[in-house]
């Protein structure tokens, strides 16, 4: 009876310390984890330096002691929640969103190809400079059959 509890109690301790094992884990090998973190340090050691330089009791009521501490608690809670959160996510949303923006541009564009492809080709439409309006310039300078008829 005490030996199952002792081999249920070491499987769990091996579950649970594996599953604490695995945002260290992360976090060693994330450059965004180690940036955060080297930003806490250095706020915090400035924090400390001038705390050094005016004094503890000075400190408690010095802004840039309690700015610096501020910045450093900031980057260091990032760092933990950097580390926590599963990287796969962001690998899954990130590839989800360029995806979708490929797939607008590939209708906008298959869109404004159709449109231009449908449009009519009278004067009015023509773009300014297109043959269509040099061609339809010349016919109207030429006269016809029927104007050379009535001027004589």
């Amino acid at each position: 009876m005490m030996s199952t509890q002792i081999t249920n109690r070491g499987a769990r301790a091996r579950r649970r310390a594996q599953l604490l094992a695995e945002p260290a884990r992360r976090a060693v090998s994330d450059h965004k984890v180690h940036a955060e973190t080297r930003r806490a340090r250095a706020d915090a050691l400035h924090a400390a330096r001038r705390v050094q330089r005016i004094g503890v009791a000075s400190a408690l009521t010095d802004k840039r002691v309690a700015r610096k501490l501020r910045h450093a608690t900031h980057h260091a809670s990032r760092a933990a929640s950097l580390s926590i959160s599963s990287p796969s996510r962001h690998r899954v949303r990130n590839t989800s969103i360029a995806v979708v923006a490929a797939g607008t541009l590939a209708g906008a564009a298959y869109a404004v190809r159709t449109k231009t492809m449908m449009a009519p080709t009278g004067n009015a439409d023509a773009p300014m400079g297109s043959d269509q309006n040099v061609t339809d310039a010349a016919v109207a300078a030429t006269p016809t059959e029927t104007q050379q008829a009535s001027a004589d």
